[in-house]
């Protein structure tokens, strides 16, 4: 039989073992001033409500025959990847009449077998005005299409975005040449 033991100092400098019911956790203790704290020059946010499961939402997936989640066959993954860049030409940095994936600025889409989406997307500069809202509106909009169980926007910065990473319509929409 064995039992959960913890050391504690000895006095001749050797371990002693204890029993682990002799042992009380320690609680971290935090700085209630600093839970909830906005930026620098904002207000404090309001309380977070409990935390709902992050985790995917397998009742979104296709259904077997006896009616359970399944997971995609390839064909299906393709179509949803299909669906989730269709998705991103529908969304548009605000400050150029382009979409963002005419623009460039998607660099990955992966598409799971169980309907996470993971994307990598960039933006033109990282001094961007929308560079804290534009990668959560992009996951908010991919978390709605049909059979996405979880989206995962990733903000990357290499390869640094240019010009000619724009499509050829973009850079006709734009007269960059």
């Amino acid at each position: 039989m064995t039992e959960d033991k913890k050391t504690e100092p000895h006095p001749e400098g050797a371990a002693k073992l204890v029993s682990a019911d002799k042992v009380k956790p320690v609680e971290p203790e935090v700085d209630s001033s600093l839970v909830n704290r906005g930026a620098p020059g904002q207000a404090g946010a309001a309380p977070a409500e409990k935390a709902e499961s992050t985790g995917p939402d397998l009742s979104k997936l296709p259904k077997d025959e006896q009616g359970n989640p399944r997971d995609f066959t390839v064909p299906e993954a393709k179509a949803l990847k299909e669906a989730v860049i269709d998705c991103l030409r529908t969304i548009y940095d605000p400050e150029i009449p382009v979409n963002v994936y005419e623009l460039g600025l998607i660099y990955n889409v992966g598409v799971g077998m169980k309907g996470d989406v993971h994307v990598k997307m960039t933006l033109t500069s990282p001094a961007c005005p929308v560079a804290g809202t534009l990668p959560g509106e992009v996951e908010h909009k991919i978390k709605q299409i049909q059979y996405v169980t979880s989206a995962k926007v990733e903000l990357v910065w290499s390869p640094q975005w240019t010009k000619d990473m724009m499509s050829e319509a973009a850079k006709l929409e734009l007269n960059v040449f």
